[in-house]
């Protein structure tokens, strides 16, 4: 029976270390299907391994290797191995070469410290696994009881304590003796897999976005349709391809917001050069961004809250949204693409199509279906998102007429990965491998 998907991600993440491990302590051959050995050990963690993740163990073992500076077919006893989530079998990693410094790390944190993070780990750091240098583990444990007792009585707010981590693991991180590493699956059509540094700069001068670019038109689609028996639009899902440069690293990222659930859900993922060549996106998302903080983003670069004329009867707003839509198809500050703003296969003008969709909103059910034979099933769910849709695309058109259109794009992806951006934000030091 095949493995459930929790599970799965579990012994992917094992498969991971226990290939770091192998690298580094046995000196195992990386190139594909060369060393037999490694490659059964592997399957010995997951199972379930199939090609695509063979090869991605095979590109993040080579990009933790490269930033160690470790040369590939070599021996290296020097370094400890963990899976935060727990032991990997001792048949994998002896125990004498595993730690769970980190995990002692999140377990220093009061109750209220952690609170900051909802009380979950991975909203602080999302490491998954890590490795460390063996001959500073002690003094690293030394040092986290230290700071607990130092601050575990203070009067300081919960944030200082944090803060006071975070530098102490940016501080191992950049000298490479504790490393803590998020995964990501390498695509199979990858070259090499990225690691990139998350959260080193965590003391004053914090990392400043310099420039950032629409790179395809902020596409969604106003039509409606009878998709099967449910009044629907043709894709609910807005999405373009941007890219920011930040310090010395320039990330292009797939961005996509979209109906989840009843709500929305704004969703970016890692472009990468792919073995043809030309860019192509990560199958994994680079991170997702919470509701609050896309609120919060839409507030600071646009001229209107999210929730903007949604809530309600849509029918009182309606020369606001056709002032807004017509507004956003004649300006020329950023690319967009509407579709073919079509209702049950007609074209309408941007004023018809808000009329006839604010007409279906405010109709019930029972009428929708009288009338033309179908559901309205999340019409009106799917219409409000659509609306917040032009909002965020306002929100873009106004920070880059206000200069602000970089400091938009990075604050977005930064709060999708966790990354910090400034002293406010809490997020742990790690490296991200995708």
């Amino acid at each position: 029976m095949a493995a459930g998907k929790g599970q799965q991600k579990s012994e992917q993440e094992q498969a991971s270390i226990v290939a770091f491990y192998n690298a580094i302590e046995k000196g195992a051959s990386l190139e594909y299907d060369k060393d037999m050995e490694f490659k059964k050990t592997l399957y010995k963690v997951y199972p379930d391994m199939n090609d695509e993740w063979y090869r991605s163990f095979l590109l993040q073992s080579k990009a933790i290797i490269a930033y160690i500076g470790h040369r590939e077919g070599s021996k290296d006893t020097s370094w400890s191995y963990a899976w935060y989530d727990g032991p990997v079998p001792s048949s994998a990693i002896p125990k004498s070469d595993q730690t769970d410094v980190i995990n002692g790390v999140w377990g220093s944190f009061t109750s209220k410290q952690q609170k900051l993070f909802g009380s979950k780990k991975d909203s602080w750091n999302t490491v998954d696994v890590y490795i460390a240098k063996k001959n500073h583990i002690t003094k690293f444990k030394q040092t986290i009881q230290t700071l607990e007792e130092q601050f575990q009585d203070s009067n300081l707010s919960p944030e200082i304590y944090v803060g006071v981590i975070n530098t102490f693991m940016a501080n191992a991180l950049a000298s490479k003796t504790l490393i803590p590493i998020s995964l990501k699956l390498v695509s199979k059509s990858a070259a090499r897999a990225s690691l990139k540094e998350t959260n080193l700069d965590v003391g004053p001068g914090l990392l400043t976005v310099k420039e950032g670019t629409i790179e395809t038109p902020l596409k969604t689609n106003f039509e409606i349709f009878k998709d099967g028996n449910e009044l629907n639009f043709n894709t609910n899902s807005m999405t373009f391809n941007v890219n920011f440069t930040a310090g010395k690293y320039t990330t292009p990222f797939y961005w996509e917001t979209r109906m989840s659930g009843n709500n929305q859900k704004t969703e970016l993922k890692d472009r990468f050069v792919g073995v043809r060549g030309g860019m192509t996106k990560a199958k994994a998302q680079a991170g997702s961004i919470p509701v609050p903080m896309m609120k919060d983003l839409i507030k600071q670069f646009g001229r209107y809250d999210i929730d903007h004329n949604i809530s309600g009867n849509l029918d009182s707003k309606k020369n606001e949204w056709k002032t807004l839509l017509n507004g956003l198809m004649r300006d020329k500050t950023i690319p967009k693409d509407f579709g073919a703003m079509k209702i049950f296969g007609k074209k309408v003008t941007p004023d018809e199509f808000i009329d006839k969709a604010f007409e279906l909103d405010k109709m019930s059910a029972a009428d929708i279906k009288l009338l033309y034979k179908i559901s309205k099933s999340q019409f009106s769910a799917k219409l409000r998102q659509k609306l917040r849709q032009l909002l965020i695309m306002d929100a873009f058109v106004q920070a880059k007429k206000n200069g602000k259109l970089a400091d938009f794009i990075g604050h977005s992806y930064y709060r999708a990965a966790k990354m910090n951006l400034s002293q406010a934000d809490l997020s742990g030091p790690f490296v991200k491998i995708s």
